[in-house]
């Protein structure tokens, strides 16, 4: 009998070990704190005395390169680029013109109370909590990671989402306020006459030469131009990803063999159909690199 107690103690031992250490176990770096490149995010910007005076920053996804996501950032004519990276070190970014400064936004494997220095001690880190619960204009987001810096910054990386509310060293406040799906890219209509089709596939209009409408997903013989509405497939339209522009230098172009072709004006755009290696393809084989004052908009 005292056997039989002894082994149905120890049972209850054993999963009780097991579950206290479920319930204490960290967060799996398998999770991923990147943003999602399928949405455009927007976030308010103010200070925190003064919620009044409100700017609004929209992210906008580029391109994955090799494990590196870039990410355009733009307030009015101000533009910024970020690289983020994920891996089995955890969560890193970075300025794609500053190469190799990377910062150690969260470290891995996840455990609260973990603290991590990142280029020099007034930047060092530390894991405040997994679950924590953030309110923004765009949503609740639950099981939120929550960094502090020994400055004073306030980090919130939600799953799935990546970074969803901040506060800097200076108290401004950084907050998602609304999300978006991302189209990935245009139908230049060639020429008049072509039809805009409704979800029900009756015309619902026809489109003008010079028209771009913007690109949700396709099929092998229509574009999906947002809400079910969509555009045959045919010599007279032309998929490309987005455009560029400068806000301050111009555009240096250059042609395949590598060469300065022209250089284009401030203001004036130009049609890419791909991103590929830092350089932006603009048709025919001519590029332009990226650089810190051209925007990109898809």
């Amino acid at each position: 009998m005292k056997s039989k107690i002894c082994i149905v103690i120890l049972f209850f031992t054993l999963v009780w070990s097991s579950f206290s250490f479920f319930l204490s176990s960290p967060v799996s770096a398998s999770t991923s704190f990147l943003m999602n490149p399928k949405k455009i995010y927007v976030y308010n910007v103010y200070d925190e005395k003064n919620k009044n005076n409100k700017k609004q920053i929209t992210a906008s996804f580029v391109e994955r390169s090799k494990e590196e996501d870039l990410w355009h950032f733009k307030e009015n004519h101000l533009l910024s680029h970020k690289l983020f990276l994920q891996d089995k070190e955890g969560l890193r970014e970075s300025d794609p013109f500053y190469a190799g400064l990377w910062q150690q936004m969260i470290k891995f494997p996840l455990r609260e109370g973990k603290e991590w220095a990142v280029n020099d001690d007034e930047r060092k880190f530390k894991l405040v909590s997994l679950k924590t619960t953030v309110e923004t204009p765009a949503g609740t987001f639950s099981n939120c990671i929550k960094v502090t810096s020994r400055a004073g910054a306030v980090y919130y990386y939600a799953p799935g989402a990546g970074i969803v509310k901040q506060r800097t060293h200076l108290g401004k406040i950084i907050e998602l306020t609304k999300v978006k799906d991302a189209h990935y890219g245009r139908v230049l209509i060639k020429q008049d006459g072509i039809k805009l089709y409704d979800p029900k596939g009756k015309v619902h209009r026809s489109l003008k030469k010079g028209e771009g409408l913007k690109v949700f997903k396709e099929t092998a013989d229509s574009f999906d131009v947002g809400g079910g509405y969509y555009v045959k497939k045919s010599k007279g339209t032309l998929f490309y990803t987005g455009f560029i522009y400068s806000i301050l230098e111009g555009i240096n172009m250059y042609s395949p063999n590598g060469k300065l072709h022209k250089k284009i004006a401030d203001g004036k755009t130009l049609r890419v159909y791909s991103f590929k290696d830092g350089k932006y393809q603009v048709g025919g084989g001519y590029y332009v690199p990226m650089g810190p004052y051209i925007q990109y908009d898809r």
